[in-house]
């Protein structure tokens, strides 16, 4: 069953750039706002190549990597939240997230690379690559899909260093020792679709909700799993360490399952 509140495969990307801490609704305000910097850093680049300016290159270069130090001070972020955002009544840009910097950082050193390359009377290297970063670039600007950030979260899992739903192994033996199994979908999808068992503690209410988790041992799970590490990264965030994230509905059916 399709929801509102599943996440896009727009919020999907924009979680795996780093936003990992917002709902499905803060998403989705933040969708356009998230365009405007790659979109005017990417026109200027265009812009340079076709004029070949290999100067103005460096200088797009430093504001991507600028960024990547000071999450905050991106100035096209800044431009955006102090002049474009008030016109439209739009929400404030946040920090950017480190997978988001990253990302800045590699697209300052493709742009210097092509700076240097027309300065050094490579003018057709240096197109290619400038029309590679262009490429990356929109489809950053229309999908939200960042490449960086995809090999980003492959390498994190390659050495278990990123978040991955708990095994069933883990989620039975928590469960036998009295963990409750937590539902953030909404409480519509959880009165269409309740699984015996379960208590439902909707995601938008987390913060409502926090005396709830003190304490205990949690599974969180949702219809497909993405709310369900947005509920983690956020109860974690908060200090608490007896969450865990279970994934979706078919594992918690089979640990109900298992367990009956």
């Amino acid at each position: 069953m399709s929801n509102d509140c599943d996440l896009s495969f727009q919020q999907k990307s924009l979680f795996q750039q780093g936003y990992q801490t917002y709902t499905p609704q803060e998403l989705k305000q933040l969708e356009w706002g998230l365009r405007f910097t790659p979109a005017v850093c990417s026109s200027i680049t265009a812009a340079a190549l076709y004029f070949q300016q290999p100067y103005v290159l460096f200088v797009v270069a430093f504001l991507g990597m600028y960024a990547f130090f000071f999450p905050a001070g991106h100035p096209m972020d800044l431009i955006y939240n102090h002049i474009v955002r008030p016109m439209f009544g739009a929400v404030q840009l946040p920090e950017n997230p480190f997978q988001r910097r990253v990302a800045c950082f590699a697209a300052g050193i493709m742009n210097t690379a092509a700076a240097v390359l027309f300065l050094i009377e490579m003018p057709m290297a240096a197109i290619a690559v400038g029309i590679t970063l262009l490429v990356l670039q929109a489809i950053v600007i229309t999908t939200h899909f960042c490449t960086l950030s995809w090999m980003y979260e492959g390498l994190m899992r390659m050495l278990g260093l990123w978040d991955v739903p708990v095994d069933m192994d883990t989620a039975r033996m928590l469960h036998r020792h009295g963990a409750l199994v937590v539902d953030v979908r909404s409480q519509n999808e959880y009165a269409a679709d309740t699984i015996d068992g379960t208590v439902n503690l909707p995601l938008e209410n987390l913060a409502d909700n926090i005396s709830e988790f003190e304490g205990k041992s949690c599974l969180l799970f949702c219809r497909t799993g993405a709310r369900s590490q947005i509920a983690l990264a956020k109860l974690r965030k908060q200090g608490l360490e007896g969450v865990h994230d279970l994934g979706d509905m078919s594992k918690v059916r089979e640990l109900i399952a298992g367990t009956a």
